[in-house]
């Protein structure tokens, strides 16, 4: 089988700025907003979500339908896009390989984690019809301190996160998967969630240049880079997204990149709240994005089109520039072909999960744990262990069906005092008496720096007279919120191969060989 596709000169207006818009759609199968999107409106490209997926088999299915329905109307095949970083941000789960984290990647003792992290979601990824991956974060955070950023942050170094952000992306090119370098240029001192407000950001010029953009001039290559919607004050006045002076002076022109610009999704408040879901991806095209996410809303999906019909009558969006824009996408739709012919089309089977790479996944976590300092705890048999209760930290983490590090450990240690952490003040009271009957303590922390009833837990058995070890299943970031703090230690993300890994490690299967993600 070798699909043809229709090239630029064979596309009518309509066909083009179809190519310009990816679109979401709330259920597991091809509904009627997609449907929508694609028969009105000739749309080429859609971003699927966790609230898309069931299992791989469900998936396939919904891929092949997007795949038929686009290329039917279009002539052209789609990008079907979908946010699989690993770790907290994965939007396929079950039946599938669970990849690290990037920064379980940086951590872990596993040679060339990161490559093979890329590796492993670009194999299942193009057997079940995707071909961009808008992975991996280049953001650097700054001394392991931004529990923003946190996790999906390779390093605090921006040559360490840039070489690893390479070889992700080297990986995800094994299976003809199209990376997405994010969030340019570099929100590692964002302090705020852009899905929520927008976020201005102070660093002088000389600052972005020497840390946020030091990853991105190291990935000039890569396929496609999606934006930013802060502020950068001493850049522009705007959103990156809608700057041109971001995208086309800097990015472009200074920078030299000739891949994909794709903002990230207009219906964030940041751009929504700033001048308008429509009005935001008018000018976003206008400033040098080639495509605009709109992840969520039928309403706003066709408020965007109208607006973008309406800028070409105007004048505001000409035609020339979307047919630049056109041009590029084509070519990248044309390198994941032959690999999606190859692993998709051509392939009738059942998809079958990789059990190497299941386990290489489980290794890379297992040898990301890391001691900060003090020493490693053990469980002993009168060792008293707190284990957090799973919570949301941001809009683009999932949920997972699985996931109870306390129901794991009273599985397999059933003679141990194990407790769930409970919100509140009496809680804290009952594990300062429980404290005094045991020997010491393991206390697993979870995004601390969101819970002040976990620090105060923390902090008030931290002045006991006890040994207290605290394990942070989300990074060391939220280590300077704990007083007296002797014995630290950490995980980088709460998935079910992190749960697995702490099982082993306090069973004495394997022993800590991370690193903390500093310096090459």
């Amino acid at each position: 089988m070798s699909l043809k596709m229709k090239q630029l000169k064979d596309l009518t207006l309509k066909e083009k700025i179809g190519q310009l818009i990816v679109v979401g759609f709330g259920t597991k199968e091809y509904d009627n907003q997609i449907n929508h999107m694609v028969d009105n409106y000739s749309c080429g490209n859609a971003i699927l979500f966790a609230r898309n997926y069931s299992d791989p088999k469900q998936m396939k299915k919904l891929c092949k339908d997007i795949h038929k329905n686009i290329y039917k109307k279009t002539g052209v095949v789609p990008f079907i896009a979908i946010d699989q970083e690993g770790g907290m941000v994965t939007r396929m789960m079950s039946g599938v390989t669970f990849a690290p984290s990037q920064m379980s990647c940086s951590a872990s003792s596993v040679n060339d984690a990161a490559y093979l992290s890329g590796k492993m979601l670009s194999r299942d990824m193009i057997r079940l019809g995707l071909n961009l991956d808008l992975a991996p974060c280049l953001e650097v955070n700054p001394n392991l301190s931004n529990p923003m950023v946190n996790i999906r942050s390779y390093s605090s170094n921006p040559v360490t996160a840039g070489n690893m952000a390479k070889r992700f992306i080297k990986g995800l090119s094994e299976y003809g998967v199209l990376g997405c370098t994010k969030h340019f240029p570099g929100c590692g001192e964002a302090d705020a969630d852009d899905h929520l407000e927008i976020t201005t950001i102070n660093q002088s010029k000389e600052e972005i240049e020497k840390i946020g953009l030091v990853p991105f001039k190291m990935n000039i290559d890569t396929p496609s880079i999606m934006t930013c919607h802060s502020i950068f004050k001493d850049l522009d006045d705007v959103p990156s997204t809608l700057s041109k002076t971001v995208l086309q002076g800097l990015l472009r022109k200074e920078m030299g990149y000739k891949g994909l610009i794709i903002s990230d999704c207009v219906e964030m408040k940041a751009i929504a709240n700033f001048c308008g879901s429509a009005n935001g991806a008018v000018r976003a095209l206008v400033a040098g994005c080639d495509l605009i996410l709109v992840c969520e809303t039928w309403e706003t999906q066709d408020e965007v089109f109208n607006a973008l019909y309406k800028a070409v009558e105007d004048g505001v969006l000409k035609e020339e520039l979307i047919d630049e824009k056109v041009e590029r996408i084509l070519s990248y739709k044309e390198k994941t072909l032959p690999y999606l012919e190859k692993y998709f089309f051509e392939n009738n089977e059942e998809y079958v999960p990789s059990n190497e790479n299941n386990e290489l996944a489980q290794e890379i976590v297992d040898k990301s744990i890391t001691v900060v300092k003090g020493k490693e705890p053990k469980l002993g048999k009168n060792t008293l262990v707190v284990a957090p209760i799973p919570t949301i930290a941001s809009l683009v983490e999932e949920s997972f069906e699985i996931r109870s590090l306390t129901n794991a450990l009273k599985a397999k240690f059933p003679n141990n005092d194990i407790y769930e952490f409970v919100r509140t003040s009496e809680f804290k009271d009952f594990l300062l008496k429980e404290i005094e009957k045991h020997d010491d303590m393991i206390f697993f922390s979870y995004d601390a720096s969101m819970d002040a009833t976990q620090v105060e837990a923390i902090n008030a058995l931290l002045e006991t007279n006890k040994d207290i070890y605290v394990v942070s299943l989300k990074g060391p970031m939220d280590q300077s919120l704990f007083k007296n703090l002797k014995n630290y230690m950490c995980l980088y993300e709460y998935t079910p191969n992190s749960i697995r890994a702490i099982v082993k490690y306090l069973n004495n299967e394997i022993k800590v060989e991370g690193k903390l993600p500093y310096g090459d």
